[in-house]
C-alpha cells in the first residue's frame, strides 16, 4: 500500500496546505483520533520548535514497527518538508514493496529527522470499550460504523454515568467474534 500513500503525500505537497500548520497527522479510516487529545500529548512533550521530527506512537516494540504504526502518524512541519526534499530518494532506495508505516519511518530515520516517543499516543486494540482511557489520543483498528461511533461516544464521556465502563448495549457485529479474528 506504500505506493498509495506516497501519492496521497504527493497532493499533500501539491496543495500546500500543511506549511499554514505545525504538525500533519495521517490518521488511518478505521482510526477514530481525537486532535484535542493529541495537541495535550504534543504539549507534554515539550518538543523543541522547528525542528523535524515525528512522534513514535506505541510501545509495541517490533510488534509495534518499533514504536511507529500506521494508524497514526505525526509529523512536524519540518519534517515533512524533508520528506518532500527527499521523496524520490527514498522511493528509489528504500522502495514501495512494504507497509507504508515501514516505508514512512524508513524514510525519517534515513533522511536524519529525529523522534519522539509517545507511548499512549495509541494502543491497538479493536475493542471500543478501550475508548474510555482517556489517556489515549487514537484508537485503532475500529473496524465497523457501529464500533466506530461508540468509540467516538466514549471518548466524549457517552457512557452510563457514574460507571466507568462500556454499557450502551450490544454491537453489531459483538466484539467478542473479532477477538478470534485478530492476528494480534
Amino acid at each position: 500500500n506504500t505506493a498509495v500513500f506516497v501519492k496521497v503525500w504527493d497532493q499533500v505537497r501539491e496543495d500546500g496546505r500543511y506549511l499554514r500548520y505545525d504538525w500533519t497527522i495521517k490518521a488511518d479510516a478505521d482510526c477514530v483520533f481525537l486532535p484535542d487529545r493529541l495537541r495535550q500529548h504534543i504539549w507534554g512533550l515539550r518538543v523543541p520548535p522547528n525542528q523535524a521530527i515525528y512522534l513514535k506512537n506505541n510501545d509495541q516494540g517490533a510488534r509495534g514497527n518499533d514504536g511507529f504504526l500506521g494508524a497514526i502518524e505525526v509529523f512536524t512541519k519540518k519534517a515533512v518538508e524533508m520528506y518532500f526534499d527527499n521523496s524520490a530518494d527514498c522511493a528509489k532506495y528504500l522502495g514501495t514493496n512494504s507497509g507504508e508505516d515501514g516505508y514512512f519511518k524508513g524514510c525519517m530515520d534515513a533522511i536524519g529527522v529525529g523522534f519522539m516517543l509517545d507511548s499512549q499516543l495509541f494502543h491497538p486494540n479493536y475493542d471500543p470499550s478501550k475508548c474510555l482511557n482517556a489517556a489515549h489520543a487514537a484508537y485503532h483498528p475500529i473496524k465497523f460504523d457501529t464500533h466506530w461511533q461508540r468509540c467516538w461516544d466514549l471518548s466524549f464521556g457517552g457512557h452510563c454515568k457514574g460507571m466507568a465502563f462500556d454499557c450502551m448495549g450490544q454491537l453489531n457485529p459483538p466484539t467478542s467474534s473479532l477477538a478470534m479474528s485478530d492476528p494480534r
